[in-house]
């Protein structure tokens, strides 16, 4: 007998935000999605997740959510430190503090996109699963979400 394929593990998200809130709320819509959540509250222990030298046997992170502002070290700081890094999963970066410059340097130092606060978390959890479950949007569907 054929047993069954036992389902994949869910994509791993590492979340960095200070507000406590909100990251509540973002690990709590991640989860409910079907995704796996780690998350960190600034960004010295963000990249301390991400150090390559660290042992892990976990899967690595399928995608970086991070608030730009944090203590310890910004959201942009730690993409600069992670620029060259080979196996750097993607980030997409969240700001209340939008500028253009912003926007523009988080795109130059590697960032998928940046999301100005307050957003929609439909909106997010779109441009999420775009990145981590790419099979899950048909041409078509890709078409009227851009």
């Amino acid at each position: 007998m054929i047993e069954p394929a036992a389902p994949p593990d869910p994509p791993r998200i590492l979340l960095a935000e200070d507000d406590r809130e909100l990251r509540d709320l973002l690990a709590f819509s991640l989860f409910r999605a079907g995704y796996a959540v780690a998350h960190c509250s600034n960004g010295l222990e963000l990249l301390e997740k991400l150090d390559p030298a660290a042992p892990s046997e976990d899967a690595p992170y399928a995608l970086v959510l991070t608030d730009l502002r944090m203590p310890a070290l910004t959201g942009l700081e730690v993409l600069e430190a992670l620029h060259d890094l080979p196996d750097r999963p993607p980030f997409i970066c969240m700001t209340a503090f939008g500028d253009p410059e912003t926007h523009a340097l988080a795109a130059r130092l590697g960032a998928l996109c940046t999301v100005d606060k307050p957003f929609r978390i439909e909106e997010l959890m779109t441009l999420i699963d775009r990145q981590c479950r790419p099979h899950i949007f048909s041409p078509t569907t890709a078409r009227s979400l851009s």
